[in-house]
């Protein structure tokens, strides 16, 4: 369920986006460097996207969030329990109905704090495995179903400033996420080499101990993603006087 964190993380960074352009868009709100204004004019600003963001900005390089599709995604990891695991052609829904809970950024650190919330999401796509949740080994190849009901995340993004041929930029050091999900189901075909009353009766115990088995995915997913989009950033203001990124009021 990292999507989450994925979809609220592209919402924030296609705003910044939008910096990029001599003439911004008639569609980006620009905020100016002034504490007291910043958290709202900010939030103002996505919900003004919303439309945007739904149907994708493709000046912006920013895709569609509804639906929202993620070519891949891989995590290996050995540190609880042996994992490989990969998700391809995954295709996200119900991102756009997206609310955001608060916004706060500090112009002083240059740190922003933040938690959105989707209602609803479904997935689906393909999906290998190879791990074992509890007792359980969990090996298989196929596509995946996937409903969340209240997915939350909180994310920090840290950055610091530096200095470049007498002018100053913004450099994003950290990304970290939170996430929080009152609850999902999942349904994997294709485990055991298709047998269904193996695979019926382990998608069972998966959804009866789905907490279990997203605290041995999400650290790992978290990360990859996090680091993706910690690059992503860089490469959007890498170029961009913070004169012009942020505006003084």
């Amino acid at each position: 369920m990292v999507y989450c964190f994925s979809l609220f993380t592209l919402v924030v960074f296609s705003v910044i986006q939008g910096a990029l352009f001599a003439q911004i868009p008639e569609y980006i709100k620009v905020c100016k460097r002034e504490q007291s204004t910043i958290n709202e004019c900010v939030k103002s600003s996505i919900e003004k996207l919303r439309p945007n963001l739904i149907a994708g900005i493709p000046e912006l390089n920013v895709p569609s969030l509804e639906p929202f599709y993620i070519p891949e995604i891989i995590a290996v990891s050995g540190e609880l329990v042996p994992l490989k695991a990969s998700g391809k052609d995954v295709k996200v829904s119900g991102a756009g109905n997206f609310t955001i809970k608060s916004i706060s950024v500090d112009l002083d650190t240059f740190t922003l704090r933040g938690r959105v919330r989707f209602p609803r999401l479904h997935l689906d796509g393909r999906y290998n495995l190879d791990t074992q949740i509890l007792i359980v080994p969990l090996r298989g190849e196929g596509n995946l179903v996937a409903n969340a009901v209240k997915c939350d995340a909180d994310i920090l993004l840290k950055s610091k400033r530096t200095m470049r041929d007498g002018k100053e930029y913004v450099e994003f050091t950290s990304l970290n996420v939170d996430l929080t999900i009152k609850d999902y189901r999942i349904r994997l075909d294709g485990l055991f080499n298709g047998n269904k009353a193996l695979g019926d009766a382990t998608n069972e115990a998966i959804n009866q101990n789905r907490d279990e088995f997203l605290k041995t995915t999400q650290p790992y997913l978290e990360k990859t993603v996090a680091k993706i989009l910690l690059d992503a950033a860089n490469k959007i203001v890498a170029n961009i006087p913070l004169d012009e990124l942020l505006p003084e009021a």
